[in-house]
């Protein structure tokens, strides 16, 4: 099983893979610094590959698009720790709601009919205004971990979605247990304010000192 952390954005703009990476590195770098773990993390995006072949990292020129599904892996002092994956995906037709489900299963509102499904969990959520940036969307990010994933990872993916908001005016939310339903709707600022401190007080700053791997 696999929790997730979506995000999606009020602006067309597609940010580069490398802005994502480095403002990830560099929220994590503060988190550990914060909380005097004296680690230093190393975030590297790359493509993934079959099992054993050697990773592909990502060019510094390349911007995200729709289709693109990346590996984010997390090095501490210079060993590699864990990986969480971070995709782009567009907005099908199959994401849209339709006359069937203005019936059954979900008892969509008529008003809704053609808007991304979405609709219905940010309706109550987010100013009119907001809401119908993110409805002209045509593409969402998408990022998981594995369920009971290694500490770092665990705390990296959010830091991800959370680069990714920033640079699209966009807003977070799970629907999958990565965390409270309250949170879903956020901006990122809003979202920094409690992520990284709540691993930290979850996994402690031992998590954090060394590759699980050494």
């Amino acid at each position: 099983m696999s929790t997730t952390i979506d995000v999606y954005p009020t602006t067309s703009f597609m940010p580069l893979v490398e802005q994502t990476r480095a403002r990830t590195q560099e929220l994590f770098q503060q988190l550990l610094d914060r909380h005097g773990v004296g680690s230093r993390i190393e975030v590297k995006a790359f493509y993934p590959s079959a099992g054993g072949s050697q990773l592909r990292f990502v060019d510094e020129s390349l911007a995200w698009e729709p289709g693109m599904e990346l590996g984010f892996g997390y090095w501490i002092n210079g060993e590699w720790d864990s990986t969480s994956w971070p995709g782009c995906f567009a907005v099908e037709d199959d994401d849209r709601i339709t006359e069937e489900d203005l019936i059954y299963p979900f008892n969509s509102k008529p008003e809704h009919l053609g808007l991304w499904s979405i609709v219905e969990e940010f309706e109550d959520l987010l100013p009119p205004e907001q809401l119908t940036k993110v409805l002209r969307q045509d593409h969402y990010w998408y990022e998981y971990r594995n369920m009971a994933g290694p500490a770092v990872a665990s705390t990296g993916y959010g830091l991800v979605a959370a680069a990714l908001a920033e640079a699209t005016n966009g807003v977070i939310a799970s629907f999958d247990s990565a965390f409270d339903i309250e949170h879903n709707g956020e901006s990122a600022q809003k979202f920094l304010t409690w992520w990284g401190e709540k691993q930290m007080t979850f996994y402690g700053t031992e998590s954090f000192k060394k590759s699980r791997n050494v």
